[in-house]
This record gives structure tokens, sequence and C-alpha cells, in this order.
């Protein structure tokens, strides 16, 4: 029986990318199947796409294709299907209850498109993936099986018997104070994921919802240009829109292998990215796991594929067999 979990943690556009690079290496050393594969907001969607099962080849061509730039928009066009799931159980719509959190559903950017792209590649909830989001009174998990919503009094609720959209999901795991749109679901206003008070890679949180004490976790958590800034942010956020989340009990708990890339060259909110800074983000990515998981090999009992960091893109792609657009 399987009993690993993956967390892969907030961070935007590096995270994102960092992810990718993770979730390559990952699978190329024969780490495919896990108990739970998850995480939030920017970490949300390399989680999608390992607990898919796209092979490493397909990822590098999913992060060359995408702009985060086209995929949110100033004004929202046509009908939104997020809206078809707003009201809870008795038809009432949400309504932020904070003078701050009112303040912030009029957000710049809309992330419908966001949603579609996703659903575009992943159309079904995979069986083992998880993302949660941040309402003003509670955590919001969705999974495969059901949403739930962990009430920061210690309530425990079950939104819906069946999965959320996946698109959904991951606009509310993503949706940025201030910067993108929070998402209406079952009469709550979700926001961003990293303002949960497990902080922005939540292991504690995985270990007590899937009863993982004693199980494996690995978590990937990049660091970048901008730390403190993000950190304070963050923080800033989570008074304002989930005061009430100080009520919370949070253990320390740590994961057992930290997979952590390194770009210094990019902060969270940088959604133009040109393909040079893409394929670095990825190789940071997969050099960070590889190396990680070369010194925690003995968890993997001899199960794990031999792999060697890589200099720069064109070995990551010689070590993959297949070829690029970029130059």
């Amino acid at each position: 029986m399987i009993t690993r979990h993956l967390v892969i943690g907030a961070g935007g556009s590096r995270a994102f990318l960092t992810g990718l690079g993770a979730v390559v290496a990952l699978r190329l050393s024969g780490l495919k199947e896990w108990s739970t594969i998850g995480g939030v907001s920017g970490g949300s969607i390399p989680a999608l796409f390992m607990a898919h099962g796209l092979d490493p080849a397909e990822l590098i061509d999913r992060l060359l294709e995408i702009d985060f730039r086209k995929l949110m928009k100033g004004t929202a066009s046509g009908s939104d299907v997020m809206f078809d799931h707003a009201a809870d159980d008795e038809g009432n719509l949400p309504r932020a209850r904070g003078f701050v959190a009112r303040l912030l559903e009029r957000s710049a950017l809309h992330t419908d498109l966001l949603g579609e792209a996703v659903e575009s590649v992943v159309k079904e909830w995979p069986e083992n993936f998880w993302t949660m989001a941040m309402s003003e009174k509670s955590h919001v998990l969705f999974t495969q099986i059901g949403v739930w919503e962990y009430g920061f009094d210690g309530s425990v609720r079950m939104l819906s018997s069946e999965p959320a959209p996946v698109g959904l999901a991951i606009r509310a795991t993503c949706a940025i104070p201030g910067l993108l749109e929070p998402v209406k679901y079952k009469g709550l206003v979700l926001f961003d994921g990293s303002l949960s008070p497990f902080g922005g890679c939540p292991v504690a949180f995985v270990r007590r919802h899937f009863l993982a004490e004693s199980d494996l976790v690995v978590k990937c958590r990049s660091v970048g240009k901008g730390e403190k800034r993000d950190r304070w942010l963050v923080n800033l956020g989570r008074r304002l829109l989930c005061h009430e989340s100080r009520k919370v009990e949070v253990e320390a708990q740590e994961a057992d292998i930290n997979i952590e890339p390194v770009m210094p060259e990019l902060h969270t909110f940088r959604f133009r990215l040109s393909p040079e800074l893409k394929l670095r983000g990825l190789l940071a990515g997969f050099n960070a796991a590889v190396g990680e998981l070369a010194r925690h090999s003995l968890h993997f009992e001899g199960r794990l594929e031999a792999l060697a960091q890589c200099l720069n893109f064109h070995e990551l792609l010689r070590l993959l067999g297949v070829e690029t657009r970029v130059e």
C-alpha cells in the first residue's frame, strides 16, 4: 500500500514553474503512485497535472504554451459556469461579510479563462488530487470524493458529496486578494489557499485531514525574489480576510523530504514569462528535486530510478528523448 503524500506550495508563477520541474523529476524517478497529491495557489496546477498523469514531455509542452496574461482579464465576458455553483443549499448567493472582503470582491482581474484552460487539459477530477481555498471563516478542501468546510471554530461539514469543477477549485485556490477575483461556491466567498494559518505549503493540514501522521510527506516550496514582501502580504491578507483563523491550532509538523527550488530572479506576481525564464524555472525545480531525492533514497527502498542533475535545459531534453521549439 502506497502511503506517501506530495504537497506543492504557493508562490504564484514561480511555484508553477518550479513545481512542474519537480513533477518531471518525480515521474522520471518512477514515483508515480501517491496516496494524495495536492497544492495551494500557484502550486495547485503542477500538482493537478501530476495527479492527472501527464508525461514529462507533455508537461513541458503545456509549460511553453501557457501565457498567464491571456488567462486573466479586466472584465468578465459572457456567462461564467462558476455561477451555477455559487449558491448554498437553500439557494442563497454568498456575500462577503467584512468590509475588506466586500471591497476585494471587485478585484481587477477575472479568471474564468484560467479555469477553462485547466479543464481543457484535465476534464475529470483526478482520484488522489486535492486543493484548498479560504473563506472568511473556514478552510474549504476540494477532493475527488467531495468538498469539506473546516471552520476556524473547529466545526466540520460536507459542502458537497460530489467534486467541484476542477477549474473552479483552481480558480479559488489561486484567488490572490486584490489581484484575482474571489470565487463564490456554496454560499461562501473563497480566496487564495495560501492565506491558511497552516501556511503556503500546508503539510500539517495534510497530516491531519488525510490521517497521515506517520506517512511519508514530500514538500515542494520554491523561494525567490521578494520573499519578505510575500510573507508580509500573506500575513496582512490573513488578518484582514481570515482574522478568526487565529483560533486554529497549528501543529509544527514538517515534511520528511523538502524540495526547495531557488529562483532569485523571479517573484510571485510576475506573469509575463519569456520562454527562457520558463525553462530556467523548470530546470531549477527539476534539479532541486533530483538532489533531494538522492539524499533521501532510503525512504523509497530501492524503487527510485537514478537521475542526475542537468546543467541546462538541453541536457534535460536529451534525458527525456524529446525536442523543443525553443532554441
